[in-house]
C-alpha cells in the first residue's frame, strides 16, 4: 500500500493538494463543440424491451450520444411521492450488475428520491450495438484506452461517457418537470423545483464532476445539479499521476503512450481535456466527498485535488476521511466506509437543506464511529438530532 509520505506529502499535505487548473490549448473549442452536440437531441428514459446479454438486469434505457443505447434501473421510493432525482455512476473495475446495486441506494430512494443507476457505454448493461469496450486491447488498456489514440479527441471514449452521465441527468430533470410520459414517476406537485442530484465513486466520480461543471449554467437561473457526492474521485491530475504512479488506469494510459512517444505530449492534453481538476472551478453546489489517506487506484493527492477544487462555499463542502480507498484495509476502514453511505443519504435527503444534513456529521467527518451503527437506522446522527 502506498503511504502518503511516498509521494513526499504529509497527511496534511495530501488533503491539501491542488492540481493543475490550466486547460489544454484546445478545452473550450472541444467542448463548445462537445456540448453542442450534447443537446443536438433529447434523450428519453423507456422501460428495455430487448435485454442486454450482459446484463439483463438492467430494467431500462436511454440514447446517448453517438446513438449508444444506456442501460440503467430506475429506484423508487417505496411509500412516498418524488421530491427529487439521483443520477449514480459505477467505478472502473467489474461494477456489480444493476439488480445488485439497488440495495445500496434503497435507503436514499425512501426518502423521496428517484434513484437512477447507470452503466457507463461499453460496460455490462449498456453493450448493446457498441459491444464489450472493458477488455485490454492491444496496447494494454482497458475502458479508458478506448479511441485515446485516435486522430481525433470526438473519438475517446471518455467524452462519450461524461455524455452518458449529462444525459441522465437530463432524463431525471424532464421526467420530474412532467416532460417525459414514459418515465411514469409520482412526482409531489407541490415540488416547485425537484432536485437533480449527483453521486460517482472512483472514476465515476471524476465523470459526475466533470458533468456538474458542463451542466451548471447552461441554462438561465438553473443549475440542474443541486447537490454532488463524489467517492475516491479519479481521473484527476494526470501529470502528476504519470509521475508518481504505475497502477490502474495511469499504468494502462502509460502502455498507450509508450506505443506513440512522438505523440506524448499531444495525448497528454488530450488527457487533460477529462481532467476533473480543470472542470471543477464551474461546480459551485454542494459537495459530499469521501477520500482516503492511503489509495494506490485513486492516489490521496489526486482525489483530494479533485475536491479541492469545486468552487462551492466552504460551507457547503464536507470531506468524509477513511484510512484506505480500494482496499478494505480494516474493520475499522469498514465502518468508515459505511458510515459514508449514512451520511450520503442524508445528504440527499430532499427534505432537508444540505447544512442541515451534514450539521450532525460534523465530529464523524474526519475520524470515529457511531455506537451500535449497522444496527438500525435510527443510530445516524440525523435522525439522532431529530428525536
Amino acid at each position: 500500500m502506498i503511504e502518503p509520505e511516498d509521494y513526499g506529502l504529509s497527511d496534511v499535505q495530501t488533503f491539501a493538494h491542488i492540481g493543475d487548473p490550466a486547460p489544454s490549448p484546445d478545452h473550450s473549442v472541444f467542448w463548445k463543440h462537445w456540448f453542442t452536440r450534447l443537446v443536438e437531441h433529447t434523450p428519453i428514459l423507456t422501460r428495455r424491451s430487448t435485454p442486454d446479454p450482459s446484463d439483463p438486469s438492467a430494467t431500462h434505457s436511454f440514447i446517448s450520444n453517438d446513438g449508444v443505447y444506456i442501460g440503467c434501473t430506475l429506484v423508487l421510493p417505496e411509500d412516498r411521492a418524488v421530491c427529487a432525482s439521483l443520477v449514480a455512476v459505477h467505478g472502473y473495475n467489474n461494477p456489480d450488475t444493476l439488480a445488485d446495486s439497488v440495495r445500496r441506494f434503497r435507503r436514499i430512494a425512501n426518502t423521496g428520491v428517484a434513484v437512477l443507476l447507470i452503466r457507463l457505454r461499453g460496460y455490462p448493461g449498456s453493450q448493446l450495438g457498441i459491444g464489450d469496450q472493458t477488455s485490454i486491447d492491444e496496447h494494454g488498456a482497458g475502458w479508458i484506452g478506448r479511441g485515446f489514440a485516435g486522430e481525433k479527441n470526438e473519438g475517446w471514449i471518455v467524452p462519450g461517457a461524461v455524455a452518458d452521465v449529462c444525459n441522465a441527468c437530463r432524463v431525471m430533470r424532464n421526467a420530474l418537470l412532467h416532460r417525459d410520459s414514459e418515465a411514469a414517476i409520482r412526482v409531489d406537485n407541490s415540488i416547485d423545483h425537484p432536485g437533480v442530484f449527483l453521486q460517482g465513486s472512483s472514476i465515476g466520480g471524476g465523470l459526475a464532476t466533470i458533468s456538474a461543471a458542463q451542466l451548471i449554467g447552461k441554462l438561465s437561473g438553473e443549475s440542474i445539479i443541486d447537490r454532488l457526492a463524489i467517492s475516491l474521485p479519479s481521473l484527476g491530475a494526470w501529470r502528476w499521476r504519470l509521475e508518481h504512479l504505475r497502477t490502474g488506469t495511469t499504468a494502462e494510459i502509460e502502455q498507450i503512450l509508450k506505443h506513440f512517444p512522438e505523440r506524448r505530449e499531444e495525448l497528454i492534453h488530450r488527457l487533460r481535456l477529462c481532467d476533473p481538476v480543470v472542470h471543477a472551478r464551474k461546480v459551485r453546489v454542494p459537495t459530499l466527498g469521501m477520500l482516503a489517506r492511503k489509495d494506490e487506484v485513486s492516489p490521496a493527492p489526486c482525489a483530494a485535488a479533485i475536491f479541492n477544487a469545486i468552487d462551492a462555499d466552504p460551507g457547503r463542502k464536507w470531506r468524509f476521511v477513511v484510512p484506505f480507498g480500494h482496499f478494505e484495509g480494516s474493520i475499522a476502514n469498514a465502518r468508515r466506509h459505511a458510515l459514508f453511505e449514512r451520511a450520503m443519504t442524508d445528504f440527499f435527503d430532499p427534505s432537508l437543506l444540505p447544512i442541515d444534513s451534514m450539521s450532525p456529521w460534523e465530529p464523524y467527518l474526519h475520524e470515529g464511529w457511531i455506537e451500535g451503527e449497522g444496527e438500525s437506522d435510527e443510530h445516524t446522527p440525523t435522525n439522532q438530532a431529530q428525536q
